[in-house]
């Protein structure tokens, strides 16, 4: 079976790179309604999806063991496990997505961070004509 934890271990790992902090640092220093705040909140949220892809795919591993019979209520439980796994892996799958395209978006300027900025001349206003009456 692949990593399960593969994502959140990426992003995790992609976080302390964008922060140059371990994990445990940067929760410990994240303000709510920070960037580092909703970045930390979003990675715990994959973490959580990551453990309950395991979870499903271990109960479904349980309920379709080669030892156990299977009659027409095993195969509901089996049916609905299934399903259960499959919505897991969905709601895991778009959380690395959001967090990925975040992370991805919040990359590290390289070399001097005023090069890259481009200042571009704003016209001066113009004096306000003066009014005329009929």
């Amino acid at each position: 079976m692949p990593d399960p934890y593969a994502a959140s271990r990426a992003a995790g790992e992609q976080i302390e790179a964008l922060y140059g902090r371990p994990l445990v640092e940067l929760a410990a220093s994240a303000e709510p309604g920070g960037m580092l705040y909703a970045l930390l909140d979003s990675l715990d949220a994959l973490q959580y999806a990551d453990r309950g892809v395991v979870f499903h795919t271990e109960q479904l591993h349980r309920l379709s063991a080669p030892e156990r019979a299977i009659g027409s209520v095993e195969a509901t439980h089996i049916t609905d496990a299934a399903r259960r796994l499959s919505l897991a892996v969905t709601t895991r799958e778009a959380h690395a997505q959001v967090l990925g395209n975040v992370l991805q978006s919040l990359g590290r300027v390289s070399g001097d961070p005023s090069a890259s900025v481009t200042c571009v001349a704003v016209p001066a206003a113009s004096a306000p004509l003066p009014a005329h009456s009929r």
